[in-house]
């Protein structure tokens, strides 16, 4: 049985992504991307925002393809992008996905001509929050601190994500721990009945012990 468990500050949708979409969306074309699709912030000199009606993708960092966080539509990725000439990320598509794709001049025009600077400026409030609750996770003093946050955040993701990937492919990929280690800790977790796990997907969790 699943307790204790609070919703993730990472996973958490932004109360201001709403009416950034509405706005960003009006008479946009839809485009329908493909499953493992990569989608770059930066191609050449043009820089994009995504916005994902429907479907899930993985936002990945660029120089190392470390796992950032999975998102769900809608979602509004790429808005930072405005002011940076490089961002060191893209997205991967995980199913179909409804996207509506736009270069950040567009989104820039778009934000200007609607009086849309508050709610943008408190959208980027939030996901500098999240950032740095990820960055806290992630430079966690112990692997088992590392693998704990990493538990947590699964249990939160969308049912899609759980059921089509192994928590061990999940922790790696945001933390880049040894297969082996993250194994052993994984097994000593199920033997000691905190995680319940089904062909190494994660089906419950109970509180999970502070230390290891």
């Amino acid at each position: 049985m699943t307790t204790h468990i609070s919703p993730s500050l990472i996973l958490h949708p932004s109360e201001f992504a709403p009416q950034l979409i509405e706005y960003l969306t009006r008479d946009a074309e839809i485009k329908r991307i493909l499953p493992r699709r990569r989608l770059s912030f930066h191609v050449g000199n043009k820089r994009f925002c995504y916005v994902i009606l429907k479907g899930s993708g993985a936002v990945y960092r660029s120089s190392d393809d470390r796992l950032i966080a999975t998102v769900s539509g809608p979602a509004l990725l790429g808005l930072s992008n405005t002011h940076k000439k490089e961002t060191d990320a893209y997205i991967k598509t995980q199913v179909l996905c409804e996207v509506v794709i736009l270069e950040t001049e567009a989104v820039y025009n778009i934000i200007n001509a609607n009086q849309l600077w508050e709610p943008l400026a408190k959208y980027m409030m939030g996901l500098a929050g999240k950032l740095f609750h990820s960055g806290e996770q992630l430079s966690a003093p112990s692997a088992y601190d590392l693998i704990r946050a990493q538990l947590y955040e699964l249990i939160n993701e969308p049912p899609f994500i759980r059921e089509n990937t192994t928590v061990e492919r999940y922790i790696r990929e945001k933390t880049h721990l040894s297969r082996s280690g993250v194994m052993r800790i994984l097994a000593a977790l199920k033997e000691g009945g905190f995680i319940e796990m089904n062909r190494g997907k994660l089906i419950t969790i109970s509180k999970l012990p502070e230390k290891f």
